[in-house]
């Protein structure tokens, strides 16, 4: 009897070495082939470059091809559908974000792909600070200013976006309820036209990207009110945080993540998270993102699920309550 449970315990103890060795064979051969990284914007946008400075360290450190593909349209939803459908081995990665992933499935209601059910998060890469603006014309040089003014007179001011729906358009929506600030919205076609409008006094306020509002608030086209971020920009040293100013927990409204079809191997997720790590601990990508004036976001690949139902919870009840769902 000793001998037999001797012998299994044997046979157990070499399968599970043999098992051992297969895994750190499999996690040693990733990747064989090419990685394709899936981007929903046109190149030459925020998230493409997002995506390109990503894939450029990884080919290298991996020393195999990280070809980005450019599928944008249907504001993500084409790129993240397309993934969806993707054999789950590893070789296709997108850069999803906060639009994609919290917002759509609540803007679209037959969308034909599904975040928890479809992705599998890699981790998250940046988040770009918004810069709160308002109009020279306005005479407001500071948040509380245009509070009273909006207060005043409710909807008599106006607030410029990149588009109904989009995160420029949200940020003023749910600023405006947390501080009880009656806004009109004007949408228009991209956030460079929104910002033009506001420095031509077309429209009073505009929260846009840190990287373009900073430029025209130096440049004193605009006045800077706030800064919607985790901290003060550099760029703009002397803008108060929304926390500093008394609007604590407010969302941040503009991170990006990888994300891979369900299903894709932990080796093959592990290896890619551990690559980003590396990714954000490079000299010369710290420098490209401050130049960009985007915050790393370094973290494990199930924050990228736990973020998004977060933020699905708080930007999903506005979006219905602003009648942007169901189209």
């Amino acid at each position: 009897m000793l001998e037999k449970l001797l012998a299994r315990a044997w046979r157990a103890s070499a399968l599970a070495c043999l098992t051992l060795a297969g895994a750190t064979a499999v996690a040693a051969e990733y990747p064989e082939k090419p990685i394709k990284l899936v981007v929903p914007q046109a190149a030459g946008g925020g998230t493409d470059v997002i995506g390109r400075l990503w894939a450029d360290y990884v080919s290298r450190q991996l020393k195999t091809p990280v070809v980005v593909e450019n599928r944008p349209g249907a504001n993500g939803i084409l790129a993240s559908s397309y993934v969806a459908k993707q054999p789950a081995d590893g070789y296709t990665v997108l850069v999803s974000g906060i639009s994609y992933l919290a917002f759509n499935p609540h803007m679209y209601k037959d969308m034909p792909y599904q975040p928890e059910r479809d992705f599998d998060g890699i981790s998250l890469l940046v988040n770009t600070p918004f810069l709160l603006v308002t109009s020279k014309q306005t005479g407001a040089r500071a948040l509380d200013d245009l509070v009273k003014m909006a207060q005043a007179q409710p909807q008599s001011l106006n607030f410029a976006s990149a588009g109904k729906g989009n995160s420029t358009h949200l940020v003023v929506e749910m600023l405006s309820k947390r501080l009880n600030m009656p806004l009109t919205h004007v949408p228009y076609n991209g956030a460079a036209a929104g910002l033009t409008s506001v420095m031509a006094g077309q429209t009073e306020l505009m929260a846009d990207v840190l990287n373009t509002a900073a430029v025209q608030a130096n440049a004193g086209k605009v006045v800077p009110l706030a800064v919607v971020g985790s901290k003060r920009a550099t760029s703009v040293p002397d803008v108060p945080t929304l926390e500093e100013l008394g609007v604590a927990d407010f969302p941040l409204p503009g991170w990006y993540a990888l994300v891979a079809p369900k299903g894709t191997p932990a080796t093959a997720i592990a290896r890619l998270n551990a690559e980003t790590r590396r990714f954000f601990d490079d000299p010369a990508v710290k420098a490209r993102l401050l130049e960009l004036q985007l915050e790393p976001l370094p973290s494990a690949p199930q924050t990228v699920a736990e973020w998004t139902r977060r933020d699905s919870a708080t930007w999903g009840p506005l979006i219905r309550q602003l009648g942007l769902g169901n189209e």
